[in-house]
């Protein structure tokens, strides 16, 4: 009787851990490493208000396009911005605009207004945001954050650059992957509001 006493209370606690925690499992997630001079930065996605760009960026990752390409525009206090070279054709997609402009927001470049007024984001110029930018919501889509390596953002910001934005010496991104990620911050964050319940 004591045995099946305690295997009841068992099955008990277990259920009960499951249905006020989350499921760590949950929380893995595709992330993108960029390995840059400076250091690396991993970039975790929000599938579900940009889809498209995800994809997109998702692809170009893994077919190696941003590997050998630097960080050409850099605004210390404003943005980093990689992608295109001379060597590559305009593209564009269709905007997936939602997302707010947070200190570590990784969105697509795009045209200006008045020769872009449909606000298509470029297929391949991305940037990522060094503290909150409020006037650029609503104007931009944002599809990731950086959840590793803003010191290395940071970094690569502080880079001296000449009268047009561009740093003085190339700061190269080496190579680029995807791989699966465990966002703890996220974790973390359930975690919490299930203990308060």
């Amino acid at each position: 009787m004591k045995k099946v006493f305690f295997f009841i209370l068992i099955f008990f606690t277990v259920m009960m851990a499951e249905n006020n925690c989350p499921d760590s499992l949950n929380f893995y997630t595709e992330s993108a490493v960029l390995e840059t001079d400076s250091g690396n930065i991993r970039i975790t996605f929000f599938e579900n208000e940009a889809p498209v760009h995800v994809k997109n960026f998702k692809d170009l990752i893994s077919s190696g396009f941003y590997n050998g390409k630097t960080f050409h525009r850099i605004i210390n206090g404003f943005v980093i911005q990689a992608g295109r070279d001379s060597s590559t054709s305009y593209s564009s997609i269709d905007p997936e605009i939602g997302r707010i402009h947070f200190k570590g927001a990784v969105a697509a470049a795009r045209q200006n207004d008045d020769i872009n007024p449909a606000r298509r984001s470029d297929g391949y110029e991305f940037y990522i945001s060094l503290k909150p930018q409020p006037e650029l919501d609503g104007k931009y889509t944002v599809f990731g954050r950086v959840a590793e390596g803003f010191d290395t953002v940071k970094r690569i910001s502080a880079a001296a650059t000449d009268g047009n934005d561009r740093p003085m010496k190339d700061i190269m991104i080496k190579k680029t992957y995807t791989e699966k990620y465990f966002d703890a911050e996220k974790y973390g964050f359930f975690t919490r509001i299930s203990e308060n319940r």
